[in-house]
């Protein structure tokens, strides 16, 4: 987790704090579920901006101080995943590749059922 991800998740939890509502009662208000919470709270993933307005909003933060610090960790994030200089990492690009293996052997195989059913009906 970046800083400024980690100054979001410790506004977060001052928020759900002052709140004072359990994390079942914050999922029912914030209309998300409560393992989703639950992520967010510890880190582990980035909520969307409208969970934070939310939160703010239940936990009279500051909506200015909460969007910049949100901003910052979606940059970082975006950052992380798609780095804008130096050369691939080569990693990433075969866990990609064996992520898409089995997506483009399915198509393959529609295509391919697809051209035989065609095929047929032309008969």
């Amino acid at each position: 987790m970046d800083e400024r991800h980690a100054g979001l998740v410790a506004e977060l939890r001052a928020l759900r704090a002052e709140a004072g509502l359990t994390l079942r009662e914050l999922s029912l208000q914030v209309h998300v579920s409560d393992s989703s919470l639950s992520r967010y709270f510890a880190g582990q993933a980035l909520p969307p901006w409208e969970v934070v307005a939310t939160l703010t909003d239940l936990g009279g933060g500051n909506h200015a101080e909460l969007r910049r610090l949100w901003d910052g960790a979606q940059r970082e994030r975006r950052q992380a995943r798609w780095p804008a200089t130096g050369a691939p990492d080569v990693t990433a690009v075969v866990a990609a590749e064996r992520r898409l293996a089995p997506v483009v052997g399915i198509c393959a195989l529609i295509a391919a059922s697809g051209a035989v059913g065609w095929a047929l009906g032309r008969r």
